[in-house]
């Protein structure tokens, strides 16, 4: 016979415990309310739904369309969104759409694929034929990556829209988080079909207004030409370094540190001490071995060096060299004492741009300084390496993204909806 504990023996208490023991019951897989494991499935089907169409297509990726008919996809996007969100606000399956466990679920899942990408070579041309074949060399443009942006943009947009109606200024922070949200990722997806990437070459005294697209590989013409009056390079000091002629390759100094070459300056390599003893900016050299003043263009930095080498002094002039001069060293013993040009310090273009319409602008490009002319930001990109300072080639790089605006609007609602959360937690702290 077994004994009931006297505590459960009263009727209200048996009710009590009997009706805890129900709550405690675990809730079975696709038993509603939705919540994380549905979610967490749904990513994974969905992860390997897009690895199986990308297999099937040979790999091939998706192709974003371009304007117009991007912009026709977002609207009947969105459009599809509010109607579903609204109409069917009260269904369970539209409820976990657009709540939060499936977008955790989804956002992981972007998480794994953009790692993926990051620690995977994106080139198309490498990695095995699989890799190639599933679209890990170039996932942000493969259909895992498509379907799950697809799906993460479809639960913002439900969770905004389950938000909207009816309207209670409560909400108002979560629907400025997802709608800015929603519209920054879509035009920034959609949009990217758009975004233009020119490299445009060019020469001192000569005008252009073609550019070279790496995507396509094809030459585009510009609205605008561009003329290059002069480019000039501002050089680092030049370094002074010791060469070792029996195996080739340059020794390091006492202190390990670079040496630029100035007047006084020493350093030391073992048993040889170096001494700077004098410098010349800019010359050329003079018929007596000796270097003399010259000008920028056809003149490069001269010094005179005093090497003491297993007792033994050695002098004498040193230069990098450049196309009018010979590059000069100083041999001590079984070592050479030599100058290594400057690393660049700034290269400027002084340009002149030209619309089709007659407009004109003179700018000077810098790296990392874009210039903004009839919708394009034109960037200083680079020059002919091998000239050095006496390029005359320069290399300038022309973006174009019209869908930048919307996507920095995106971004001003999602801040306008982080403001609104730091502002209602200082009311509450403040009021406690």
């Amino acid at each position: 016979m077994t004994i009931m504990p006297r505590c459960l023996r009263c009727p209200n208490v048996f009710y009590f415990y009997g009706t805890m023991t129900m709550v405690q019951k675990r809730r079975k897989l696709f038993e509603e309310p939705f919540g994380f494991g549905e979610g967490v499935l749904a990513s994974f089907l969905l992860v390997a739904f897009g690895f199986v169409v990308e297999f099937l297509s040979g790999g091939k990726g998706i192709v974003v369309p371009g304007w117009p008919l991007n912009l026709a996809i977002i609207v009947i996007l969105a459009l599809i969104i509010f109607l579903v969100g609204f109409g069917l606000r009260q269904h369970a399956l539209v409820v976990w759409l657009g709540g939060i466990p499936l977008g955790l679920s989804l956002i992981a899942a972007l998480c794994i694929l953009s790692m993926i990408g990051g620690i995977v070579p994106q080139d198309p041309e490498a990695g095995s034929p699989l890799v190639g074949s599933l679209g890990i060399n170039r996932v942000f443009a493969s259909w895992p990556f498509a379907v799950v942006s697809l799906m993460f943009l479809s639960n913002l947009g439900l969770g905004f829209v389950l938000k909207l109606v009816p309207f209670r200024m409560a909400n108002l922070q979560f629907m400025f988080f997802h709608g800015g949200f929603w519209i920054a990722m879509t035009c920034g997806l959609l949009g990217s079909s758009d975004l233009q990437r020119l490299a445009i070459p060019l020469h001192e005294g000569r005008e252009s207004k073609k550019g070279y697209d790496r995507t396509t590989d094809s030459m585009v013409e510009l609205p605008f030409s561009i003329y290059l009056h002069d480019f000039e390079i501002e050089e680092y000091m030049p370094m002074l370094a010791l060469y070792d002629a029996r195996c080739g390759r340059f020794v390091r100094n006492a202190s390990r540190a670079v040496l630029e070459i100035r007047e006084g300056m020493r350093a030391s390599w073992q048993d040889m001490e170096v001494e700077v003893v004098e410098t010349l900016p800019y010359g050329v050299m003079g018929s007596t071995e000796t270097p003399v003043v010259a000008d920028t263009v056809s003149g490069v930095p001269f010094a005179k060096v005093r090497a003491v080498y297993e007792g033994a002094e050695h002098t004498g002039w040193i230069n990098a060299g450049g196309p009018h001069v010979e590059p000069g060293y100083l041999v001590v013993g079984e070592f050479m004492l030599v100058m290594l040009p400057g690393s660049p310090k700034r290269f400027t273009s002084y340009v002149m741009f030209k619309h089709k319409n007659g407009d004109k602008e003179v700018a000077e490009l810098e790296v990392n300084k874009p210039f903004n002319f009839s919708g394009w930001k034109i960037y200083q990109a680079g020059y002919d390496e091998k000239a050095g300072r006496w390029s005359t080639l320069s290399v300038v790089e022309a973006v174009k993204d019209p869908w930048l605006p919307a996507v920095y609007f995106g971004f001003f609602i999602i801040m306008a909806g982080n403001l609104m959360f730091f502002w209602q937690g200082m009311k509450r702290a403040s009021k406690k």
